[in-house]
């Protein structure tokens, strides 16, 4: 590297280092930080402007001051050395970064793909493997996102990156809520933590995974914590502008809403949620939209309305190609289907839902599945058969571990029974349902049971 001196020599000039293209800008904006902020008075503002511009190569001191205070180790902006690292660095891993900030998530998938033949560098192949796994999740295919995430984090952490292993945590969360998989919560709740003791504080990460847990605990039925998640993402993320967060914000915080009863509230938040995802032309997110309107809708009696959105819903999927969550959009077609009084009707949209949900190993959306085929086979006078679908449904939920859901399950079979005048039975039924909700009050059940018998 070149060095310079004073022409009388007394001082020399620190070498500067060859940066790779767009790391300074790419930390500086991920650290929400301004050019004087990273600076932090030690040099100027315009040195880390011309080193972010690449029209001047700052010096050790320079970058280490810039690492600091964005919290990303010395590797992270230091170029490669060898001709064909620095081609793959400079120019594919740039198209990366600008197609998933793009979200541009099927081109992301494809460069990715092509990438990975080129990238040597264990640190190289950390970073395509984490563009790769965000497009698959983003495409809903997370299945193979997990094992590229395992490999890119252990690499991240070998480099001493932390906001990255927070990321790839991150990623975890989000592939296995979309699996299904009960762990996601124990996952993003260690993403929280984690990204809480990074220095410098991250707040837009800090608010992904804030929403990532609000996200969590409405698949898992817990409304209350699911609108106190995303109170906080909203906080923290307050002043940064990423539309596409604050839209599947308002996506759950509409079902958080339905279910508390809310529905004026979950219905504003369902429209704004569709808006937003549309000017995004976010096809997956506008799909799941639509069918959160659609359910509001089905709440407040607004049958033709809510067909319009869960149709639309169903065709974006149909026509996108999505799989993964467009059992969800049948199920709620199902429900529809009840409400109008056509039970035949909703069982071909159930089984349809089953199969996918079995293929898929969406256990939630296939215990709701067999919860919908006991309320059609209640409709048609087959007691036996509903009463089938609810042991099913209630079998799945406690191997999975969905606590409110089971609770839920299990309060609905006991009206069921109440309604055909098996009080025993119903009353039999909610104190499992309280057993589940409250463990404290085991004994509660067994007392009653003794009364009744």
């Amino acid at each position: 590297m070149a060095s310079r001196s004073t022409p009388n020599g007394k001082h020399r000039r620190q070498p500067g280092l060859d940066v790779r293209p767009g790391s300074i800008k790419q930390a500086r904006t991920d650290a929400g930080l301004t050019l004087a902020q990273v600076a932090a008075g030690k040099v100027s503002r315009t040195a880390v402007h011309l080193a972010e511009t690449g029209k001047t190569r700052p010096t050790q001191s320079t970058i280490e001051l810039i690492a600091t205070r964005t919290g990303r180790p010395l590797e992270f902006f230091l170029a490669p050395t060898s001709d064909s690292d620095s081609v793959f660095s400079s120019v594919q891993l740039d198209k990366l970064r600008e197609l998933a900030a793009a979200e541009q998530f099927s081109e992301l998938q494809g460069a990715a793909e092509a990438a990975k033949t080129h990238a040597l560098d264990p640190l190289d192949e950390a970073w395509v493997g984490f563009y790769l796994a965000q497009a698959q999740i983003r495409l809903a295919n997370p299945t193979p996102a997990l094992p590229e995430l395992q490999v890119a984090k252990q690499a991240f952490q070998a480099a001493g990156d932390q906001w990255m292993v927070v990321e790839c945590m991150d990623l975890e969360s989000a592939a296995l809520h979309l699996l299904e998989d009960t762990s996601a919560l124990g996952t993003a709740e260690s993403a929280l933590a984690a990204c809480r003791r990074l220095q410098p504080a991250n707040r837009s990460l800090e608010a992904r995974i804030l929403g990532r847990l609000g996200s969590i605990n409405v698949a898992r039925h817990e409304w209350p914590e699911a609108i106190e998640h995303y109170q906080q993402a909203i906080d923290v993320a307050d002043g940064l502008k990423d539309l596409s967060r604050l839209g599947k914000m308002h996506s759950d915080l509409t079902i958080a809403y339905e279910q508390l009863g809310d529905l004026p509230r979950a219905r504003v938040h369902s429209q704004k949620a569709v808006n937003i995802h549309e000017l995004l032309q976010d096809k997956f997110s506008i799909a799941r939209a639509e069918n959160n309107l659609g359910l509001v809708l089905m709440r407040q009696g607004e049958l033709e309305k809510a067909r319009e959105h869960l149709t639309r819903s169903l065709l974006i999927c149909d026509e996108n190609g999505i799989e993964l969550g467009k059992g969800h959009v049948l199920l709620s077609l199902a429900e529809l289907e009840l409400d109008g009084g056509d039970p035949i009707g909703a069982r071909r949209h159930i089984e349809l839902a089953r199969q996918l949900a079995e293929k898929s190993d969406e256990r939630g959306s296939l215990a709701l599945a067999h919860q919908l085929l006991a309320q059609v086979a209640e409709a048609t006078g087959d007691k036996a058969g509903a009463d089938k679908e609810f042991a099913i449904a209630i079998s799945i939920l406690e191997r999975a571990g969905l606590t409110q859901r089971l609770v839920s399950c299990l309060a609905e079979f006991a009206k069921t029974l109440e309604a055909r005048g098996d009080v025993l039975e119903a009353l039999h039924q909610t104190q499992r349902a309280l057993s589940v909700s409250r463990p404290d009050l085991g004994g509660a059940e067994r007392d009653a049971s003794t009364e009744t018998a």
